[in-house]
């Protein structure tokens, strides 16, 4: 989840016209954001950049003609809004599930050194690892089953 509704973006456009007449929007961007990490919800900061490659088109039939992978926006009017194009290609570049990169911070790590060492703790070791459904196969036996 992004934090805060202010901040500073910095981009580099470039405007052409390739042969077919259509406005091209090259270039990138680039910001910082404040993410709540999923993993432990505290704030953090993280950067996030993008390369903005795009085609503007006058009507959404053009999109048909288009490469499958070619990004395209479609103009209502004669103007198109640099904020919505930006805007949108930053937040395609967040990350799905924000974390810290590194790790939590407040986490205490655990290595598997640590945990195998653990075992005279009262944590259950490998061979006493908890089964559910361990009865559920001695029931089965002899029964003949049928794939469905």
């Amino acid at each position: 989840m992004v934090l805060g509704k202010q901040g500073e973006v910095k981009f580099s456009l470039t405007f052409s016209e390739e042969d077919q007449g259509r406005t091209v929007i090259k270039g990138n961007a680039s910001t910082e954001v404040n993410l709540e990490c999923q993993a432990c919800l505290e704030n953090f900061v993280v950067g996030v950049s993008c390369e903005i490659n795009t085609i503007i088109l006058d009507e959404l039939e053009e999109l048909f003609d288009l490469d499958q992978d070619r990004e395209a926006l479609v103009a209502s009017g004669k103007t198109v809004s640099l904020q919505d194009i930006l805007e949108d290609e930053l937040m395609i570049a967040l990350p799905m599930v924000p974390r810290h990169p590194n790790g939590c911070p407040q986490h205490d790590r655990i290595s598997v050194h640590e945990i195998d060492s653990r075992e005279d703790v009262g944590t259950p070791g490998r061979d006493e690892t908890y089964r559910p459904f361990s009865e559920l196969a001695s029931k089965f036996k002899g029964v003949d089953r049928k794939e469905v």
